[in-house]
């Protein structure tokens, strides 16, 4: 149980680690092709749809778990972010912690379920060939920007003990464990 709810925790985290380290590779590889100033046109005027995605999956998980949006940036260049999402907590420790985890980590959860459902689109559905050419491009925007920023990271360690423990919680109340449930053990 304690495995299975460990992984729960750290899995979209870790995601949001993979996902910074793919944006890092492909800014680099571009950089080298292209140069910075093309570089930092492409991954922060080109991607737009990425940006949006981002701020807004903050305000919606943040919203969600009970958070009150006080105003949403979807860009506004500021050093190293593009937009930024404020709000403020309400209820008890656990629901703000779980309001900070959950907006901190929305870019990447979002991020991946927006991903999933535009690949199944493509794959699934017969779609006009210039439909598949912007499903892309909003889907590269997408993966550009599901990351966390130095903010989302600091924000998101106020809360994961307490989701740690509700996951532990849940692992415990359902019996499910991860290990079992994809024959690992």
């Amino acid at each position: 149980m304690l495995i299975t709810a460990l992984i729960l925790t750290a899995s979209i985290p870790i995601l949001g680690i993979i996902a910074e380290c793919v944006n890092r590779l492909f800014k680099f590889i571009i950089q080298k092709l292209f140069g910075p100033k093309f570089t930092n046109i492409l991954c922060n005027y080109i991607t737009f749809p990425g940006t949006v995605h981002h701020e807004l999956s903050h305000a919606l998980l943040a919203f969600l778990t009970g958070a009150k949006i006080d105003s949403i940036s979807l860009f506004k260049p500021n050093g190293d972010s593009l937009g930024s999402v404020e709000y403020h907590n309400r209820g008890s420790f656990v629901l703000r912690a779980i309001q900070n985890s959950m907006s901190a980590i929305a870019p990447v959860l979002c991020g991946a379920a927006t991903s999933s459902v535009i690949i199944y689109a493509m794959l699934n559905c017969k779609l006009p060939i210039l439909a598949i050419i912007v499903l892309v491009y909003i889907l590269i925007s997408i993966i550009l920007h599901m990351r966390m920023s130095r903010a989302d990271i600091k924000i998101m360690w106020k809360g994961i003990p307490v989701i740690f423990l509700l996951a532990l919680i849940v692992v415990w109340l359902t019996k499910f464990d991860i290990l079992r449930y994809f024959n690992i053990m």
